[in-house]
């Protein structure tokens, strides 16, 4: 009787011991899959807060990546239209160098007195012409026998002098050597057949006529300043 009230104790006291373990190493599981859930999750919200912050970031640069790109694009269209501005104004500045250039090439209308052959005045011819030029004009008063063929232009000019439009022209000296050897009528009507030539075709309202840049002086009549259009009398 006593050996098995002493076993019952011995198995009673296992029982307890394994008991108190079991819990023991129940608890220390539930603790340590709690503990391993509560890092899971953490592991989660940190992946979760990175995702995001990743999205943040890509959403940054995307935007910083429009506006780089409208940056540039405003820059281009700047750019672009002072290119154009600038070849305006190349394109402008080439067109007035060639006006000037070329000027006075432009064709049109001359009108040349020749003295008639009374002495009395002048027949006028309207002729066509490739450039209005003052040489071309001088040729054409040598070719209608108005001038010799040894009279050339010295310098030619059209300017405005208070308010009116009036030609310069300086003629070789050989101009007043001919028209001195010419009587009071011929030297008129030589003279006048050149300024009003002159006159009509520019379409001014006086000329000046120099020899080698001095006064035109005949024996005669002394040319200073400027000439009206002539009338015969």
């Amino acid at each position: 009787m006593k050996y098995r009230n002493l076993c019952l104790a011995v198995l009673l006291s296992a029982a307890m011991i394994f008991g108190t373990a079991g819990c023991s190493n129940a608890q220390d599981t539930d603790a340590k899959t709690q503990t391993e859930s509560k890092e899971s999750q953490k592991d989660t919200e940190q992946d979760k807060k990175d995702t995001s912050d990743q999205k943040a970031e890509k959403e940054t640069e995307k935007e910083d990546t429009q506006a780089d790109k409208k940056d540039n694009a405003e820059s281009k269209d700047e750019t672009a239209e002072k290119d154009t501005e600038k070849n305006a104004e190349t394109g402008n500045a080439g067109t007035e160098n060639s006006e000037e250039e070329s000027a006075p090439v432009q064709s049109g209308q001359a009108f040349i007195y020749v003295p008639d052959d009374n002495a009395e005045g002048w027949d006028i011819k309207q002729v066509e012409i490739a450039q209005v030029t003052a040489d071309a004009l001088i040729g054409q008063l040598v070719g209608a026998g108005v001038l010799t063929d040894s009279i050339t232009v010295q310098n030619f000019e059209e300017t405005e002098e208070e308010g009116q439009y009036v030609l310069k022209l300086d003629l070789s000296s050989n101009f007043k050597d001919s028209v001195r050897s010419m009587g009071t009528a011929g030297e008129i009507l030589t003279i006048g057949a050149v300024v009003n030539s002159f006159l009509d075709t520019y379409q001014a309202e006086a000329i000046q006529i120099t020899v080698d840049g001095s006064t035109l002086e005949t024996g005669h009549e002394i040319y200073e300043g400027y000439m009206t259009h002539m009338d015969y009398q």
